[in-house]
């Protein structure tokens, strides 16, 4: 039984331990929980309390003393008076450390010896000496080698191995925890296409594409101001799932089309109307037909002579044509049809007369000489 110290397991239910031994001072009592230093008070002189740390159970507490061996408590001076404390101090002193050597002893056992390369190790009661083995071995320089293959996971802290420890090259997809690579741990810009399986890039991957869109038939993608989204085309044109688009059947009306269009004759009703024939309505200033109209009906009081002519209905390229260059300026010359029907006779400077009838003249102020049907020159003078 040790004089100066005394041993227990926590039963996590006290902080409170009996102390069982002597001492000279407070001060010479130490307590360790787990061979750790603890904190405590003194209850009394046969009692401390732990203050840390908590006990929970199983924890070893060891609560020893250490009188002091540096410092003698008595100093004896000649010619000075012994008394009985003095005394009994010295050799409590000298009791107490020889108590504490002792105790420290009969830690070895007995039969302990220093065979090379062996370790104390205790075993409950006393230290004995054996040989290192397992996972670890010692030299009797005190070099400490750990066998191959001896560490194993549970023994390596949390955290503890970092990239300089690790070969390179030496981790592959075996030895990934499945969902274990994130965000963080792949580097800026080096996810390339081929590492992206096919089809697999779904709108909810892209930002401009809604979550939700899919490749519906004949959709198109419509940006609604935050992403794109697959909506049916609809309105004045469709289109199929081939590109093609189709312009509704009546969906054009005059404000889609542009002013400077141009639209080419070819284009208006079934074409058979030219753009030359459309320049002709150039300066059209009323109702064409209404115009075609009046002219039926005499509304028209003059017609350029270069711009009217009368075509045969036979053959359009046999014309008359009437020319007024003739006339004196500010003058209006009347040319009057008989009342009967007739063939007009151009009168030249010789005619030939057959069967004819002459009348008045029609010759303003000249003299016209005119054959008749026997030969005979007829001149007449007006």
């Amino acid at each position: 039984m040790a004089n100066s110290k005394v041993q227990y397991t926590a039963d996590g239910s006290t902080q409170s331990f009996a102390v069982t031994f002597p001492f000279i001072s407070r001060s010479h009592v130490s307590v360790e929980v787990d061979g750790s230093a603890a904190t405590f008070t003194w209850n009394n002189d046969s009692q401390i309390t732990i203050a840390s740390p908590t006990l929970s159970g199983s924890e070893i507490v060891l609560i020893a003393r250490s009188t002091s061996q540096s410092t003698r408590l008595v100093d004896y001076v000649d010619g000075s008076n012994l008394t009985e404390t003095d005394l009994d101090l010295d050799s409590k002193q000298a009791f107490y450390m020889a108590q504490e050597s002792l105790d420290e002893l009969t830690l070895l056992d007995d039969a302990a010896v220093a065979t090379s390369a062996h370790i104390l190790v205790g075993n409950g009661t006393t230290f004995t000496n054996v040989a290192v083995s397992g996972d670890v071995t010692i030299t009797n320089g005190g070099a400490v080698t750990i066998a191959n293959t001896a560490v194993e996971t549970a023994m390596i802290a949390n955290d503890a191995i970092n990239g300089t420890k690790i070969a390179d090259d030496a981790i592959d997809s075996e030895h990934y925890t499945d969902g274990s690579i994130d965000t963080a741990h792949i580097t800026d810009l080096n996810i390339t296409t081929g590492k992206i399986a096919n089809d697999a890039v779904t709108g909810a991957k892209i930002e401009l594409f809604d979550d939700s869109y899919a490749a519906t038939n004949g959709h198109i993608l419509v940006a609604d101001g935050t992403d794109f989204d697959n909506v049916a085309m609809s309105g004045d044109i469709t289109i199929s799932n081939s590109g093609v688009t189709t312009i509704g059947t009546g969906v054009i009306v005059n404000a889609d089309i542009n002013g400077s269009a141009a639209i080419d004759a070819s284009k208006i009703h079934n074409g058979t109307i030219s753009n030359t024939e459309y320049s002709y309505l150039n300066g059209v200033t009323s109702n064409i037909q209404t115009q075609l109209t009046s002219i039926a009906a005499g509304a028209i009081s003059s017609v350029q002579d270069d711009v009217f002519a009368i075509q045969d209905n036979g053959d359009n390229t046999k014309q008359i044509a009437f020319q007024a260059s003739g006339i004196t300026s500010g003058a209006t010359r009347t040319l009057t049809v008989p009342d009967s029907s007739d063939t007009i006779v151009v009168l030249a400077a010789t005619q030939t007369l057959t069967n004819k009838t002459l009348t008045s003249p029609v010759i303003d102020g000249t003299w016209s000489s005119y054959t008749t049907s026997t030969g005979k020159a007829l001149v007449m003078g007006f």
